[in-house]
């Protein structure tokens, strides 16, 4: 296995059948082998449908038909195995702890309230500060890291105690934004703010120093 896409991705809700074929159809062009997918809004009794077309394991972390939800996918192409699951019961993260070719991996999918909420994130970066092993968090966090270079307005006053958690939180686990280290100036955004008029970028892969080869 030469190469193993990972995306990431908000389809706020995935509810009605067509947008789930789309979403499924755009991800098997996307030829990625593992997808974390936010916003599902799939109930328990849903899974099955996104089981149904998707070759490989499917994990998720449900809540309600109206909101959250969380998903990873990984294609029976990768050979994860996987050996505990902490599914958050409010559907915002799920935590997958396994091994890929003889090394350890915590993948972790996130979906972050967009109030300026420190201790959600505490508990889901607790949880794999005793884990050994590479570490791949994605999503969506609903906070930008960086303001200067991931907001449009290069401010912003929000979210300013969750923010400082988690740079902590990546110091403390040697963890990086890898987009931004392969693109240090580049701004490119995620998301549009009709309140602020400005745009943002909230979604994020923080992994392992020791992955960036």
């Amino acid at each position: 296995m030469n190469l193993c896409k990972i995306s990431s991705w908000n389809v706020r809700g995935l509810g009605g059948l067509t947008k789930l074929k789309q979403v499924m159809t755009r991800i098997k062009i996307m030829q990625s082998k593992i997808v974390y997918l936010q916003e599902t809004h799939l109930k328990p009794s849903d899974i099955g449908r996104l089981k149904r077309r998707w070759e490989g394991q499917v994990i998720v972390a449900s809540f309600s038909s109206h909101s959250r939800a969380v998903a990873v996918l990984i294609h029976k192409s990768i050979p994860f195995q996987v050996k505990e699951t902490n599914a958050d019961p409010g559907g915002r993260y799920i935590i997958i702890k396994g091994n890929l070719l003889g090394e350890q991996f915590n993948l972790i999918n996130v979906y972050g309230p967009n109030t300026d909420d420190p201790h959600f994130f505490n508990y889901p970066f607790l949880n794999i500060s005793t884990c050994s092993g590479n570490i791949i968090i994605g999503g969506d966090f609903n906070r930008t890291l960086n303001p200067h270079v991931d907001r449009s307005s290069g401010i912003d006053k929000s979210h300013i105690q969750t923010r400082k958690m988690i740079l902590q939180f990546m110091t403390d686990l040697s963890l990086c934004d890898v987009w931004r280290i392969l693109n240090p100036q580049t701004k490119e955004f995620s998301c549009y703010s009709s309140t602020y008029n400005t745009y943002c970028r909230l979604d994020y892969f923080l992994i392992s120093k020791t992955l960036l080869n």
